[in-house]
């Protein structure tokens, strides 16, 4: 089984993550949905419809769920490429720059990327 990665179809920065993610995954260990095709096929709750939208989140092939700044070091480890990095944000108190810098990138992407959106989607956020 593999880790399944949930991102916003309608966000240019989960976009192009993906697209770099997906060329450095040598081995093929990620399977990717968009949150909202997995929203359809999902019942979710309102709560957890919003917390998929704030942050990437991230089923590991034993089902255990990682979001945020906790999904990207997991996926930065099982990268070849990028496993230094992996490494480096498992070192102790990581979690304690990693965690700050995601969700400012989270909170803000649509404002940083609002010129990169396709039909507009980012003046709904």
């Amino acid at each position: 089984m593999k880790t399944l990665i949930l991102y916003d179809e309608n966000c240019y920065l989960c976009k192009q993550s993906k697209k770099i993610i997906k060329s450095i995954d040598w081995f093929r260990v990620f399977q990717w949905e968009s949150l909202q095709y997995y929203q359809q096929r999902v019942t979710l709750s309102e709560e957890d419809k919003k917390a998929l939208e704030g942050e990437i989140h991230l089923q590991r092939p034993d089902g255990e769920l990682l979001k945020g700044f906790y999904a990207i070091r997991y996926i930065l480890l099982r990268c070849v490429l990028t496993s230094w990095l992996g490494l480096l944000a498992y070192l102790p108190y990581a979690d304690r720059i990693g965690n700050p810098i995601y969700r400012f990138i989270a909170r803000n992407r649509y404002r940083i990327f609002k010129n990169k959106c396709a039909n507009g989607t980012c003046r709904i956020h």
